[in-house]
């Protein structure tokens, strides 16, 4: 329980640096640490905080609540399955697995927040996908830095 309310109190602080250090495209954040959360922990954990960090920017962003939690808890439940076959824990590798991560997070909430809410994205110019999917690979460095993982067993360094 511990961890879990470390982890928490981490996305609270992450989500506030990024909702008033950046403007415009922002990296996500709170993508990063549930990857990271679910890898550690293992799938249904990974699925539990995925679920409450997107309630947490749902009902941050005043919009509609399920888009955000649906995804971040498609991608912990995901990103757990795979860990043994993909996750070499090269920081290249892990950035770049994040990346497509992010890129897969954005679309499945433009998908719901169009389904359910109306909201088209159509018009969206790609450049936003491009860009948040980018920051967030970059973001994603030093935080895998701060967690630390063994090269060899793929297991942490560092327990939380």
């Amino acid at each position: 329980m511990k961890t879990f309310s470390f982890y928490v109190l981490l996305a609270f602080l992450l989500l506030s640096v990024q909702a008033t250090v950046f403007s415009g495209v922002k990296p996500d954040f709170i993508l990063v640490l549930v990857c990271f959360y679910s890898l550690r922990h293992g799938q249904m954990k990974g699925m539990i905080y995925g679920a409450f960090t997107g309630f947490l920017i749902d009902s941050a962003s005043g919009v509609i609540l399920g888009p955000n939690m649906f995804s971040k808890f498609i991608i912990g439940f995901i990103i757990s399955s795979i860990r043994q076959k993909l996750f070499q824990w090269n920081i290249i590798v892990s950035a770049s697995v994040i990346a497509i991560f992010s890129l897969m997070d954005m679309l499945l909430v433009y998908l719901f927040l169009e389904t359910f809410a109306g909201i088209s994205f159509a018009e969206m110019p790609y450049r936003i996908l491009i860009l948040q999917t980018l920051y967030t690979a970059i973001a994603s460095l030093p935080l895998y830095l701060f967690f630390g993982f063994e090269k060899d067993s793929g297991m942490p360094l560092r327990s939380f």
